[in-house]
């Protein structure tokens, strides 16, 4: 355990400059993906309660009355509101996610490029420096593609999550639109 952990500065060094923004869309990627899982969590949750709040009123176990054509208009309003917030964050992952292989990349071309100036200017000779070419270049590839990796799983999460809040506020809009809603509670 020391060993690895004794050879990530290593790592840094031998994965050249390119690592730096790399690290930066990992970090990126992490902290837009909790602030979306979180933010879904709690609009979904929200939504959930007050599904079932309006199944009970329906039911007769809550005091319920007619849904105004202004209570939809701002259920509509803020559903609409909160789908365009989570499409800003949800875009943003989604871009986050695609550039970091997309950096590996560039540092594969770049270690790539730098081994083949190796290999002109010192000919046979230039060995230990082809092979530090193609380190880089491996290295920057790792990176990138483990970087991703979390944005890519994330997003099949936050896509599962979206689903459930969409099928919830559906259910609750449907209520609405039939005509049921809590006097004194907003919407959405």
């Amino acid at each position: 355990m020391m060993d690895a952990l004794g050879a990530i500065p290593a790592y840094w060094r031998d994965g050249g400059i390119l690592l730096i923004p790399i690290a930066l869309v990992s970090f990126g990627i992490w902290a837009c993906w909790l602030r979306l899982r979180a933010a879904l969590r709690q609009a979904l949750q929200a939504a959930r309660h007050q599904e079932s709040e309006l199944d009970a009123a329906q039911h007769g176990g809550i005091d319920a009355t007619p849904a105004t054509p202004q209570a939809r208009r701002q259920f509509e309003f803020r559903i609409r509101a909160a789908r365009e917030r989570l499409n800003r964050e949800l875009f943003l992952l989604k871009a986050l996610t695609a550039a970091a292989p997309l950096l590996g990349l560039l540092g594969t071309v770049t270690g790539m490029v730098d081994t083949f100036m190796a290999v002109a200017r010192h000919g046979a000779d230039g060995a230990t420096l082809v092979a530090e070419g193609i380190r880089t270049a491996l290295l920057t590839t790792q990176f990138g593609l483990m970087a991703a990796l979390p944005g890519v799983f994330g997003l099949l999460q936050i896509g599962r999550l979206r689903t459930q809040w969409q099928q919830a506020t559906h259910a609750v809009g449907v209520m609405m639109w039939r005509g049921t809603t809590i006097p004194g509670r907003p919407y959405a």
